[in-house]
């Protein structure tokens, strides 16, 4: 949802309400521009992460070979790896 700077001055306590309760997010234009992105904190926690994971090289690498692994069907059932716990 796009909206004009005005409208979220004037409906920015319910906008806030919404966000947070539906992780929706929503911008604000200004002048017909795009502009401001508002988004839960939910959502910023979850972007963050990702960011953090991705910045981190050598878990990225291990992603990726795990996920070549599981295309071979190398595969791991949970109950082995709870037993070597």
């Amino acid at each position: 949802m796009t909206i004009s700077l005005s409208e979220a001055k004037d409906r920015l306590s319910q906008l806030v309400k919404e966000t947070a309760e539906t992780t929706e997010p929503f911008m604000i234009s200004v002048h017909g521009r795009k502009e401001v992105v508002v988004i839960s904190m939910e959502e910023y926690a979850g972007l963050m992460e990702t960011i953090e994971i991705l910045r981190d090289q050598k878990l990225v690498g291990k992603i990726q070979a795990g996920l070549q692994e599981a295309k071979k069907g190398q595969l791991v059932d949970f109950d082995s790896i709870k037993q070597d716990v």
